[in-house]
């Protein structure tokens, strides 16, 4: 018998070995279940679960690491359900034995494991598997983590907060995993390839205010990126997020244009190119109106010219001088 701490409190374990064909996987594990799910699988068998986790890259390097070092250095965290032993923590690895054993069926028959108490709650799982891969190895993808952290939200009915500090993440990383995965949950998008676009379509500011005034925006986004619309997160913050941020008329039109279906990304690049604000150096003209526009800013600099004025002025006069011509020149070619 020995301990193992989750969260505060502390259980009783077993380690010992058993038969490694006797053990199940654990379908709510975000590794399988991402894995399952992106194929179709909504309601597998363990063999449909072996078949596709022994398909993965990372199960055969650890098939190689497992062989090297004649077995596993750390065990399987298992826990009896209904007279059979699911691998919590570990799938990856049983996975790799059952690779092993089709060569060598008695080297690898057996397998190290630790057993759980049969009566340790969801709520205390959820914190054990948080503590191997939300923090701080976090060998999960952010998909899987925010696969599994939506999942278990949805299952123990707990706060952010709450749920954050079982596994030592902070309250807004789980609302935001739940806000983008959810998305993608609510739109029947649950590939892991996409969750960088739908990463960058929740996170940008300027969008976040166009799907505030057009509900429709989600679904019309989505299908565009099941469809191949789009196929690049790059092109959700580059191109899609800077016609949104942008302040102009022309750009508002674009974008509900976009909105509305009637023209692609492609179309909508194009229009914003052709306003001649897409460019850094537009960019970086807006940035100092808005500075020079801003009141706190304006109130501090009058605070400095207080003792200051001469040197402040001075540079002023310079800006204003060089901001005139600029502008004379660029309406002469108009």
């Amino acid at each position: 018998m020995g301990i193992r701490v989750i969260g505060q409190k502390k259980f009783e374990v077993t380690e010992t070995e058993l038969l490694q064909q006797d053990l199940l996987f654990y379908l709510d594990n975000p590794r399988v279940y991402s894995v399952l799910h992106e194929n179709g699988h909504d309601n597998p068998t363990q063999t449909e679960i072996e078949e596709i986790m022994c398909s993965l890259d990372h199960v055969k390097s650890l098939k190689s690491q497992i062989m090297q070092n004649g077995g596993l250095i750390e065990p399987l965290i298992v826990v009896k359900r209904k007279d059979r032993y699911v691998v919590l923590e570990g799938n990856s690895r049983l996975a790799a034995y059952r690779i092993l054993a089709k060569n060598d069926p008695l080297k690898w028959s057996r397998v190290l494991v630790q057993i759980l108490p049969e009566d340790i709650s969801d709520s205390d799982i959820f914190t054990l598997l948080g503590t191997f891969h939300l923090n701080p190895k976090k060998d999960w993808s952010k998909f899987e983590q925010a696969a599994y952290i939506y999942r278990q939200k949805k299952e123990l009915g707990c706060s952010d907060s709450a749920l954050g500090k079982q596994v030592g993440i902070s309250a807004i990383t789980v609302k935001k995993y739940c806000e983008i995965y959810g998305l993608m949950v609510e739109h029947n998008d649950t590939h892991q390839s996409h969750w960088n676009m739908y990463e960058q379509y929740v996170q940008n500011k300027g969008i976040k205010q166009y799907r505030n005034t057009y509900p429709e925006m989600d679904s019309f986004f989505a299908k565009q990126v099941k469809t191949g619309g789009i196929v690049r997160a790059q092109d959700v913050r580059d191109i899609l997020g800077k016609i949104a941020s942008d302040e102009g008329k022309s750009s508002t039109h674009i974008m509900q244009d976009y909105i509305k279906g009637d023209i692609d990304l492609e179309e909508a690049h194009a229009r914003f190119e052709a306003t001649g604000r897409s460019g850094d150096n537009y960019e970086k003209v807006k940035k100092f109106q808005r500075l020079i526009s801003e009141k706190d800013f304006c109130d501090e600099l009058k605070k400095e010219a207080v003792g200051n004025s001469k040197d402040i002025l001075f540079s002023l006069r310079k800006i204003n001088t060089a901001v005139t011509q600029l502008m004379k020149e660029i309406d002469e070619k108009k």
